[in-house]
């Protein structure tokens, strides 16, 4: 794992278009404790396994929306 604070590097290679942003969002106690452990299992870093689970999140409910949801444009007047 990377030092705490900075950005991943594995997380920047693996995608060299995307933008990393710093959010602070509340989850649940025992989700983050299972995150960390699931992170020592894979070795992968926690922004990694957050990501991927946004990225099944967004998929699961794209398909009710007719909205890309990842490729938002904003709307030029």
């Amino acid at each position: 794992m990377s030092p705490r604070g900075r950005k991943p590097l594995r997380l920047k290679q693996q995608e060299p278009g995307g933008t990393l942003i710093k959010r602070n969002y509340y989850i649940e106690e025992r989700y983050a404790k299972a995150l960390t452990v699931l992170s020592a299992l894979t070795g992968k870093e926690l922004s990694l396994l957050v990501n991927e689970a946004l990225r099944d999140l967004i998929d699961t409910y794209q398909p009710m929306t007719n909205i890309d949801l990842l490729n938002l444009q904003p709307i030029r007047k």
